[in-house]
């Protein structure tokens, strides 16, 4: 179940709250929500429900109200309705009142609202909601945001801001032209609002991440060594509870607490650069707060986080919970959707031939932007991190069949390839590595299995069920995976060329994809 929780007319001077399915033991050490007397205080969280449709709440001190809201509910494993999965994207800022990102340069009125394009920004797609980070800068008094549907209500409010900068995850619903509404409920100021989005919920059948919960404590570095100023940790994620290696997203609560200062965190899959700019948790010193974060594994299953701000801080990372890679199925079972052809009109097709996959494109014409000290030395070379695992598409060999049934009862009908074909990787933008090396840093990022190149081979078949009066059609070829990845070039003085983004469709099976209409 996916929650916006807020605690009000605390009487604690420090409190936390925990949550869990009923019927089953408290998870402690676990905390959601972090909060004390005299300001609301709210986070997002991901929780299991018991087998009677409950949760349970401890509260820590003290006594707390509690205002508990819906976002939307994950199915259990087998069931049939299967839309909502999720997909993690690229960390990206889409909305910064305070200089104008995706927004007009100024603040929102009091009771006004701002409308935010989420539809087709940042590869999302087909969504029914959005998951990101909403942070209100020095708003100077405490107050309330909504987020919503663009063309429905506001509901209850998604983030109980404070005086000083308050940050929050949260899961919005996508509404009307695929926007959502920030609407600010203060009576009598006006707020910045920073929006930075991870990723989408799918209203597709198929293409997102299904959802395992999992209550569990990563870190705890009050037993061990506080985050020194502007450095950061690796937490390995990968083989908790029963995670695998190559797993969509994980979904943590991160609380900072024993801060000297006042500052925030940024969180990213390990080895990777880290984001310039999105960030979670905002926190002020000698106060503890909490922010969900649903992030990208990076290497070895793990998730960086980096202490941005000038004194050391405790971090305490407690798992809710983490999403599969995809749900999709390339088995040639029958769907009711034609396959999606790739919009971009800017691939190149690389050449497939062994030598050309495994010779090192030339180094850029660019040079170096600086001049480092005499001792210091890079080895040369072309670097590609992979950012985000999109969809499947398939590459037709030959044409689409069809055979229609005119009967009232079902019948079957078995395609056969007509023809075979080698299909490459396609790609937009500037690689500064081989084809090969490209590959194995997506194999080695996602785990699943890819080639440079497969062949559909003539007379490979499918059967399939044609319902009475329909029609079924087949497509035969290879199947691939839409990637997206940063790539540039390492100079001998340790500087670097201007990273580019690159769209690389990656071959991984050859198959059918038969649907009806």
């Amino acid at each position: 179940m996916s929650l916006d929780i807020t605690a009000a007319n605390a009487t604690s001077s420090g409190s936390y709250l925990e949550l869990w399915p009923d019927g089953t033991t408290r998870p402690y050490p676990a905390s959601v929500i972090n909060f004390s007397s005299g300001a609301d205080a709210s986070n997002s969280a991901i929780v299991a429900v018991g087998s009677d449709g409950k949760i349970d709440a401890y509260n820590s001190t003290g006594t707390v109200d509690l205002v508990v809201s819906v976002n939307g509910y994950f199915t259990s494993a087998g069931s049939t309705a299967s839309a909502g999965g999720y997909v993690p994207v690229t960390q990206s800022r889409l909305v910064d009142t305070r200089d104008g990102t995706g927004a007009p340069q100024v603040k929102i009125a009091p009771g006004g609202t701002l409308n935010v394009q989420i539809d087709g920004v940042d590869d999302i797609t087909d969504e029914a909601s959005v998951y990101a980070n909403i942070t209100v800068p020095s708003p100077g008094s405490s107050g309330n945001l909504y987020a919503y549907a663009t063309g429905g209500s506001a509901g209850q409010p998604v983030v109980a801001y404070k005086s000083v900068t308050t940050s929050q995850g949260a899961v919005i619903p996508v509404g009307t032209n695929g926007q959502i509404t920030l609407k600010n409920g203060s009576s009598t100021q006006s707020v910045d609002v920073v929006l930075d989005v991870y990723g989408y919920f799918t209203q597709a059948s198929s293409g997102g991440g299904a959802f395992t919960a999992a209550q569990d404590r990563l870190l705890d570095t009050r037993t061990t060594t506080a985050i020194p100023a502007n450095s950061s940790i690796s937490v390995t994620v990968a083989g908790h509870d029963g995670i695998p290696t190559s797993f969509g997203a994980a979904v943590l609560n991160l609380t900072a607490t024993g801060q000297q200062n006042s500052g925030y965190l940024r969180v990213w899959p390990t080895g990777q650069p880290m984001p310039s700019t999105a960030s979670v948790d905002n926190f002020q010193a000698n106060t503890s707060t909490a922010d969900l974060v649903i992030v990208q594994p990076g290497e070895q299953g793990a998730v960086s986080i980096y202490n941005a701000s000038s004194g050391t801080i405790q971090l305490i990372v407690d798992l809710q919970g983490w999403f599969s890679i995809d749900g999709n199925d390339d088995s040639g079972a029958l769907t009711t959707l034609p396959p999606v052809d790739p919009s971009e009109t800017d691939l190149t097709d690389a050449p497939t031939d062994p030598a050309a996959a495994t010779s090192q494109p030339a180094a850029p014409t660019d040079g170096p932007s600086g001049k480092a000290p005499a001792v210091l030395y890079c080895d040369p070379g072309g670097v590609y991190h992979p950012t985000h695992l999109g969809g499947r598409y398939i590459r037709a060999i030959g044409p689409f069949q069809s055979n229609y049934n005119g009967t009232s009862n079902k019948e079957t009908a078995t395609f056969t390839a007509e023809a075979s074909g080698t299909v490459g990787i396609s790609l937009s933008g500037s690689l500064k590595v081989s084809l090969n090396e490209l590959v194995s840093r997506q194999e080695a990022t996602y785990g699943i299995n890819l080639s440079a190149s497969l062949t559909a081979k003539l007379g490979n078949s499918v059967t399939a069920t044609i319902p009475p009066h329909t029609t079924v059609s087949a497509k035969y070829g290879v199947w691939r995976r839409r990637i997206t990845g940063t790539s540039y070039y390492v100079y001998s003085n340790c500087e670097s060329s201007k990273p580019s983004t690159v769209v690389s469709y990656t071959p991984y099976t050859v198959g059918w994809y038969t649907w009806q209409s």
